[in-house]
């Protein structure tokens, strides 16, 4: 079974970041990263908690959210969806759903989630492989920190996380590297659609797709290696 973490990002409540603990309890998860922030050594942290203060205890501390994902294999970001957004999106059950359908791919999972004023900022999403958000009927007043965790934690407790290898680490880390230098090569922009929806898909694919566009990328960088330079 995947290991899921779930990491917030400069929170600035202690409150909310016990409510946190006490939820991700309630569903049967423990691991917990804060970034840039001591919100969950506060006393009212604990105090919300009620019961769950090992995970505040437990919880690993890091400055940034990059050293905070560094050894996680899939990053699921938390965002509100914009009026206008073209980024794909995926509700709290259907991230539960495409991080079973890896079925072993990935050993860590983390979903990050970003502070109560601001959410996550534009360099903390492109570190997601995949995007998700909750639709609301009516966007304010909008879920807090606690409510918005319960809900994703529930979502991925009815989930059977991957516990059958398919497709292999390393060659689906390796693809995410692969796929990025074939975009710089190509001249394909941080905001141009193509990369974008690669970004989202990757996170997806089973060992059969992983295997394929290996092959594929093969070509294209052969094609691009033999192609006459024009004068």
């Amino acid at each position: 079974m995947a290991e899921l973490i779930f990491i917030l990002v400069a929170p600035a409540r202690g409150e909310n970041v016990g409510a946190a603990a006490r939820a991700m309890n309630t569903m049967g998860f423990s691991q917990l990263r804060v970034v840039a922030s001591d919100a969950h050594t506060r006393d009212e942290a604990s105090w919300v908690a009620h019961g769950s203060q090992q995970i505040l205890t437990d919880a690993q501390a890091y400055p940034t959210l990059a050293e905070a994902v560094a050894d996680v294999d899939l990053v699921l970001a938390s965002t509100a969806r914009k009026r206008g957004d073209k980024r794909r999106m995926h509700t709290p059950a259907e991230a539960a759903r495409k991080v079973e359908g890896l079925s072993g791919s990935v050993d860590k999972v983390a979903l990050v989630f970003g502070c109560e004023a601001s959410g996550l900022s534009n360099a903390d999403l492109a570190l997601a492989d995949l995007l998700t958000t909750i639709p609301l009927a009516n966007p304010y007043p909008s879920l807090n920190l606690g409510q918005a965790i319960m809900l994703y934690a529930y979502e991925f407790s009815q989930a059977s996380l991957p516990s059958e290898p398919v497709a292999d680490g390393a060659q689906f880390a390796a693809l995410k590297g692969r796929s990025g230098h074939l975009l710089d090569r190509l001249g394909v922009g941080e905001e141009e659609p193509l990369r974008r929806w690669l970004a989202d898909s990757l996170g997806t694919m089973g060992q059969r797709d992983v295997a394929m566009l290996h092959l594929l990328m093969g070509d294209i960088e052969k094609a691009i290696a033999t192609k006459p330079i024009p004068n």
